[in-house]
């Protein structure tokens, strides 16, 4: 039954195709039909680049956010120098479901000096176990010059090594193997007075993360190291948390908190971007949206295509109609002509979509001052389910702007129509 329903209305596929083909006196409605499928073609094109456009920003950034820092961190006691019991706190964060590694870190503000920069520049000091940092972080990856491995001080070496930032290291002058003096805002007694504590270090590996905001303020030196250098007790500043799975990292932040207790203040990477994010996420709509006007202008161009082939074609329907053809039969005509259209313009606009965000992603044809846009150059990620989302809303407004003409179609009486034929 459904075969023999299929095969009694084949005659309106094949009359639409027809319409759509022929050139006898309708190269003007041929040239309307060019443009209302191009229409569509560049706003399906023009989203899905948007789309990747945005999604790709967004995923960079998270990425390299979330790739320098650790998921989870949690601090010591509001008042206290420090976490003591370091080492007892990461078993019981360990216990936790969903968590995959901790680390223990010495943090403090610095001011960092070169033989070929004497003015100083302002640093974040992060004193690391190199080998939990590797499993927290990806700071031992990203390593270009030197291993994350080398921060550890050697039995012969009369300095501790330590690691810069690539841009940092650009602006001090500083190649792996010179001289570098942080000065930290702690003080010790000297015979000749207070003096703030600071030490010579050695230059034993320069970072790349791709973020400029953590390349060009940096340092990375061994946990011993910064323990000397701040003048420290065996304590840890903060303990660093890595979760297997980052759609699960509020609920795994929930169960720290709940092990840790009240008196460890935790927080986590998404949370402390939380509005920075949400931005990009808007971004990203307001894209969609904006873009998408391109569509439904190329859907008016479907209207108006239609209306006219409507009008050209009075003495066919009005032959088809007195031939036996039923009102739901004509309008599936032109509802199918204007479907015709839409599929085309959106085939070639998701190839050209397509095509155009993976070589532009592929190439980095677009560069950025990193330094304003904490990225390198313009990403494009392709996400199928916004790929799907934006061929679906190209089908699905071609196919509403087809009802109006298409309804006109079916309701042309015959009679008028052939009245002066």
């Amino acid at each position: 039954m459904a075969l023999e329903t299929i095969l009694s209305r084949r005659w309106e596929f094949m009359l639409a195709a027809r319409y759509l083909s022929t050139r006898r006196k309708q190269a003007f409605i041929t040239i309307i039909t060019t443009i209302s499928t191009l229409g569509v073609a560049v706003g399906v094109a023009a989203l899905i680049i948007g789309l990747s456009l945005a999604t790709g920003i967004h995923q960079e950034i998270q990425g390299r956010i979330l790739g320098a820092n650790a998921h989870i961190t949690v601090f010591a006691p509001p008042g206290e120098d420090g976490i003591h019991d370091y080492e007892g706190l990461q078993e019981i964060i360990r216990g936790v479901d969903g968590v995959v590694a901790t680390a223990p870190v010495l943090f403090d503000k610095g001011l960092i000096i070169s033989e070929s920069s004497d003015s100083g520049t302002a640093i974040f000091l992060k004193g690391i176990d190199p080998e939990a940092e590797s499993r927290v972080c990806d700071v031992g990856g990203q390593f270009i010059a030197g291993k994350i491995e080398d921060l550890v001080r050697g039995a012969d070496d009369a300095l501790d090594p330590i690691a810069l930032g690539r841009e940092l290291a650009r602006s001090l002058g500083a190649a792996p193997g010179d001289r570098v003096r942080v000065i930290v805002p702690h003080v010790r007694l000297a015979p000749w007075g207070v003096q703030p504590r600071g030490s010579v270090f050695r230059v034993g590996g320069i970072v790349d993360s791709g973020f400029y905001d953590y390349d060009s303020s940096w340092a990375w030196v061994a946990r011993d190291g910064a323990r000397r250098l701040f003048g420290a007790a065996d304590v840890a500043s903060v303990i660093e948390v890595r979760v297997a799975d980052l759609d699960d990292i509020d609920a795994v932040k929930g169960a720290v908190e709940d092990a840790v207790g009240d008196a460890y203040p935790v927080t986590d990477m998404m949370a402390m971007n939380r509005t920075f994010f949400a931005a990009l996420r808007t971004e990203k709509l307001l894209t969609f949206l904006v873009i998408g006007l391109v569509v439904m202008v190329a859907a008016l161009n479907i209207v108006s295509t239609l209306i006219l082939m409507v009008m050209e074609k009075v003495r066919d329907i009005g032959t088809l109609v007195a031939m036996g053809a039923t009102p739901r039969g004509i309008m599936q005509v032109f509802m199918v002509q204007g479907v015709m259209i839409g599929m085309t313009g959106t085939l070639l606009g998701c190839a050209i979509g397509l095509t155009a965000a993976w070589s532009l992603n592929r190439w980095k044809v677009l560069p950025l001052p990193a330094e304003v846009y904490f990225i390198p150059y313009v990403p494009f990620v392709i996400r199928p389910l916004d790929f799907a989302l934006v061929a679906l809303t190209a089908l699905v407004v071609s196919f509403l702007a087809t009802l109006y003409p298409a309804w006109k179609a079916s309701h042309l009486d015959p009679v008028e129509a052939l009245r002066y034929e």
